[in-house]
C-alpha cells in the first residue's frame, strides 16, 4: 500500500466513541479546578432547582391537612424561601452557564492550537494529497462544531444530575409512579440512538462536502489568473454550483436527522402525562395525598424534560463526535506524521553528499528514482541535468528528508540521513525554488524565517551579499515594508533576491537550487548572477537549472533520464560524449541568446 492510500485510508478510517471520549477527556483534564467547579455548582443548582416543586408540595399538604395560624406562618415561611431559592437558583444558572462557557473555551482553544500544531507536523505527502480547504475546514469549521455542541453537552450533563437527583426523591413519595415513568426511558433512548447514528453519519457527510466546497473555492481563487486567461468562469460556476448543491442536499438530510426528534418527543410527553394521572388516581385511591400527586406532576418536566434533552442531544453527541472524530484524524494517527528518530546534530556539517542505491517512489510500486550512486565532495558545485520528470526535484526533497527512501540511503559526512535531527539538518540545508514563496507580513519578517535572532545588521550584510539593498533601500518603508499575498507588490527578481538572501542568512553548509531562476528573464538573471555565485561560495552546492549560467560554473554535472544517472562529467567533456547531454545542449541550451552566453563566456 502506497503512503498515500496509507494517508487516505487514515483520513476515512472510523475511531471509536471510547477512543473520542478519551482524547476529549483529555483535554478536560487539564482545568481541573473548572471541572471540579463546574461539578460543584451543578450539584448545587440541581439541588435548589427542586427544592422548588418540594416547597410547592409542603405548602399544599399543609393547606391539605388543615389551615391555623401556625401553618399560616408555615406558609409564608415557605413563600419566602421560595422567592429565596428562585432568586439563587437563577444566579446559580447564570454563573454555571459562564463557567461552563469557560471551561468549553479553553478546550476546544487547546483543541483548535493542538490540531494546527499536529497538521504542521504531517509529512509532505500528507499535504501533497489533501485538498487545502478540507484541512481548513476540520481545523476551523469542526472545531468550531465542536464548540457549539459542546454547550448542549453541559446542559445534557446538568440534566443528568436533575434527572437522577428527581428519581431519588420521586422514589421516596412514590415507587409506583416513579416505576412507571422509568418506562419511558429505554424507549426514549432508544428513539435517540437511532436518530443520533443517522445524525452521525449524515453530519460527516455534510461536513466532508463543506470541506470540498472551501477547497475548490480556495482553488479557483489560487488560479484566477488561468481561469480568466483560458474563458473559465462557466466552467467553475458549474462545477462549484455541483458541489454547492451536493452540499445543499447534505445540509437538508442532516436539517431532517436534527428535527425530527421533536414531533415524537412531543406525542411522548402527553402520552407520560397519562401515565402519571393513570397510576396517580389508582394511588390516589389507595391513600396517596392530592398534594403528592401534584408534585409529580410538577416534577413532570424535572424527570421527562431532562430525559427528553438527553435523548434529544444524544445526536448532538453524535455530531460533535463526528466533528472530534474528523479533527483526530489528522492529528492522532502516526501514519502521516513526520517522524524525527535521528539523534546526531547536523551543526558541524562538511557537506559531503553520497547516494547508495537510492530508488524512491512517491507510490513505491512507481519508482521516479532506480538505484543512484554518485557521490558529492564538500564544497563542490553539482548541477542535475534531465528533461521534465527526470527526477531531478525529487532529489532535492529527498535531501531535506521531505520523503524518506523506499530503498538505499543518502549519507552525509558518512552517516546516514536518518541519524540526524530533523530540524538540525533543515537549519543547515537551504533550498531555493523556482516557485519563491513569501508570506505575508514585513520583508524583515520574510528574512526572519531563516534565523530568528538576526539583527537588522546581519540582514542588511546578507542583503549586501545578494545585492538585494539597494532596491529594498528604494522602498518605501525598506526592511518594514509590507509584502502582501505571495509578495504580488514585488516583482519576481526582487522576491528572488529575498529569497536568496533567506536562504544564506542563517549560513547553511548546503545550499539547493531547484530551478531558482527559471521564472526570471535573461536579463534580470544576468543581474543575480553574482547574488548566485555568492551564495554557493565555499558550499556544498546542488543546482537544478535548464540554463547554461549555473551549469558552465558547475564542478560536475550529472545527466539524469528517467530516474537513473545516465552521464557524470565536466560541460565540454559531456559535450564530446554526444549522449544525452549533448542532445539536450543542441536542441535547449543552444536556443539561449548567443549574446547572453557570449557575455557569460567574457565574464569567465
Amino acid at each position: 500500500m502506497s503512503g498515500f492510500e496509507e494517508s487516505q485510508n487514515s483520513l476515512e478510517k472510523k475511531i471509536s466513541d471510547k477512543e473520542l471520549l478519551s482524547i476529549l477527556w483529555g483535554y478536560v483534564k487539564k482545568h481541573k479546578v473548572l471541572f471540579i467547579l463546574v461539578i460543584i455548582m451543578l450539584m448545587v443548582n440541581t439541588g435548589l432547582a427542586i427544592s422548588v416543586p418540594l416547597i410547592y408540595h409542603y405548602i399544599l399538604r399543609s393547606i391539605e391537612l388543615g389551615v391555623n395560624s401556625t401553618s399560616i406562618q408555615k406558609i409564608q415561611a415557605a413563600g419566602i424561601a421560595y422567592i429565596l431559592i428562585s432568586i439563587s437558583s437563577w444566579v446559580m444558572g447564570a454563573l454555571l452557564f459562564t463557567v461552563i462557557t469557560m471551561l468549553n473555551t479553553r478546550i476546544i482553544r487547546d483543541l483548535r492550537i493542538d490540531s494546527f500544531k499536529a497538521v504542521l507536523n504531517n509529512n509532505i505527502l500528507f499535504f501533497d494529497k489533501q485538498k487545502t480547504g478540507d484541512i481548513t475546514s476540520r481545523i476551523v469549521n469542526d472545531t468550531k462544531e465542536l464548540y457549539e455542541s459542546a454547550r448542549d453537552i453541559a446542559w445534557v450533563i446538568t440534566n443528568v444530575f436533575r434527572l437522577i437527583t428527581t428519581l431519588i426523591v420521586s422514589f421516596y413519595f412514590s415507587v409506583y409512579i416513579t416505576s412507571g415513568t422509568l418506562l419511558f426511558i429505554p424507549m426514549v433512548l432508544f428513539i435517540a440512538i437511532i436518530l443520533g447514528k443517522f445524525e452521525r453519519r449524515v453530519s460527516a457527510i455534510w461536513r466532508k462536502r463543506f470541506g470540498e466546497v472551501n477547497a475548490r473555492f480556495a482553488e479557483i481563487m489560487s488560479k484566477i489568473q488561468i481561469s480568466k486567461a483560458f474563458n473559465r468562469e462557466d466552467e467553475n460556476l458549474s462545477r462549484f454550483s455541483e458541489l454547492n448543491e451536493a452540499t445543499y442536499n447534505a445540509s437538508v438530510k442532516r436539517g431532517f436527522a436534527i428535527f425530527i426528534f421533536w414531533p415524537i418527543t412531543d406525542l411522548m410527553q402527553h402520552i407520560f402525562l397519562l401515565v402519571i394521572l393513570a397510576i396517580g388516581t389508582w394511588e390516589v385511591q389507595r391513600g396517596l395525598p392530592i398534594a403528592t400527586l401534584i408534585l409529580f406532576l410538577l416534577f413532570r418536566n424535572y424527570f421527562y424534560w431532562p430525559l427528553i434533552s438527553i435523548g434529544n442531544n444524544y445526536h448532538r453527541f453524535q455530531g460533535a463526535f463526528a466533528s472530534l472524530e474528523r479533527i483526530t484524524q489528522i492529528t492522532h494517527d502516526t501514519q502521516i506524521k513526520e517522524i524525527n528518530h535521528g539523534m546526531i546534530s547536523a551543526n558541524r556539517i562538511n557537506g559531503k553528499i553520497q547516494f547508495e542505491n537510492l530508488t524512491f517512489g512517491y507510490n513505491p510500486d512507481q519508482p521516479v528514482l532506480h538505484e543512484l550512486n554518485y557521490e558529492v565532495l564538500p564544497g563542490e558545485r553539482i548541477a542535475l541535468v534531465g528533461k521534465t520528470g527526470a527526477g531531478k526535484s525529487t532529489i532535492a526533497s529527498l535531501i531535506m528528508k521531505f520523503y524518506n527512501s523506499q530503498q538505499g540511503k543518502i549519507i552525509l559526512d558518512n552517516i546516514p540521513l536518518e541519524e540526524y535531527d530533523l530540524q538540525s539538518l533543515r537549519d543547515n540545508i537551504s533550498l531555493v525554488s523556482q516557485r519563491v514563496l513569501l508570506f505575508k507580513g514585513t520583508i524583515r519578517e520574510n528574512l526572519l524565517i531563516s534565523k530568528p535572532d538576526a539583527t537588522d545588521e546581519e540582514l542588511w550584510e546578507t542583503l549586501d551579499k545578494v545585492q538585494a539593498r539597494e532596491f529594498i533601500e528604494q522602498l518605501p518603508d525598506g526592511l518594514s515594508t509590507k509584502v502582501e499575498e505571495n509578495g504580488k507588490n514585488l516583482s519576481v527578481g526582487q522576491r528572488q533576491m529575498i529569497s536568496f538572501a533567506r536562504a544564506i542568512l542563517s549560513d547553511p553548509k548546503i545550499i539547493i537550487l531547484d530551478e531558482a531562476t527559471a521564472s526570471v528573464d535573461l536579463y534580470t538573471e544576468s543581474k543575480i548572477q553574482d547574488a548566485i555565485e555568492t551564495m554557493l561560495e565555499n558550499r556544498t552546492s546542488i543546482v537544478i537549472a535548464h540554463r547554461l549560467t549555473t551549469i558552465l560554473k558547475s564542478d560536475k554535472i550529472i545527466v539524469l533520464e528517467n530516474g537513473r544517472v545516465v552521464q557524470i562529467g565536466k560541460h565540454q567533456d559531456l559535450i564530446d560524449q554526444e549522449g544525452i547531454y549533448a542532445v539536450m545542449y543542441k536542441l535547449y541550451f543552444e536556443t539561449q541568446s548567443a549574446k547572453y552566453l557570449e557575455q557569460i563566456k567574457t565574464s569567465n
